[in-house]
């Protein structure tokens, strides 16, 4: 069963993915415009190119489970929802689009669908498009000492414990004017997006899921800085500097 499913996936993806990518694209293109410049135009130009992917989004639904197409379900009711809601319910209808996920509870080993399937692959490659970092000259401070640099996601500065935290199973360790330190964000850590006073991700561009509700809140983040989460430790003093697009280790 898990194999047919596989290969129905993958066939049904191929036949829509060139008319799926401008269209999402110009979607997230949309979010970050009106993140960026809140007016009631860009609310309706987002409203309207987030509509314009449901036709696609719900052909995917009919090959997931009802607990991974509910957010694209809903989105039948966008003009109803808030700029907030429509933003996370939209991202988290992407994200659940990562079928590799579904497939392995049906048996196929986790990652494999991520390895071998152009459809996991591809939709990756388009939600963490790697933005170009030009690193300016910048007048450190001596008792600052240079880490990472990134893409600067959401405008702000931050100062703080780091902690580096994967996953779910991590949330345990993230305390209060932390600054978040991981891979990329999932829809899952909303939870914890309360107690962070900063956001860092190894992976990802201005429109990941990161940036998204790094701007959605007001928290100061850099993504796409590739080895954060080697390069900073848990408890660490750092500062975010989320305009210049560097992380700097605080010497006392």
């Amino acid at each position: 069963m898990g194999k047919m499913i596989f290969n129905t996936i993958r066939n049904a993806y191929g036949e829509v993915l060139e008319s799926f990518k401008p269209k999402l694209r110009n979607a997230y293109q949309s979010i970050y415009n009106y993140q960026m410049d809140r007016t009631t135009l860009n609310e309706s130009l987002m409203r309207e190119a987030i509509n314009a992917t449901r036709e696609i989004l719900e052909f995917f639904a009919n090959y997931l489970p009802y607990s991974k197409a509910k957010y694209i379900l809903a989105l039948k009711r966008l003009d109803e929802m808030a700029p907030f809601d429509l933003i996370m319910c939209f991202d988290q209808a992407i994200f659940e689009m990562h079928v590799w996920d579904t497939l392995s509870e049906l048996g196929i080993k986790r990652g494999q669908w991520a390895k071998e399937n152009t459809w996991s692959k591809e939709l990756r490659d388009l939600l963490n498009e790697r933005q170009e970092v030009h690193q300016k000259d910048n007048n450190l401070n001596v008792e600052e000492e240079f880490l990472i640099s990134g893409t600067p996601a959401c405008r702000g500065s931050a100062q703080g414990r780091a902690c580096v935290a994967f996953d779910k199973e991590h949330f345990h360790k993230i305390k209060k004017g932390d600054i978040l330190i991981t891979t990329m964000t999932t829809p899952e850590f909303i939870e914890v997006a309360h107690l962070i006073s900063g956001l860092i991700t190894d992976r990802g561009g201005v429109v990941c899921h990161a940036a998204i509700l790094a701007r959605e809140l007001g928290i100061p983040c850099v993504v796409g800085c590739l080895t954060a989460t080697e390069t900073i430790k848990d408890g660490d003093q750092i500062r975010l500097d989320a305009v210049s697009g560097i992380v700097l280790r605080v010497i006392h």
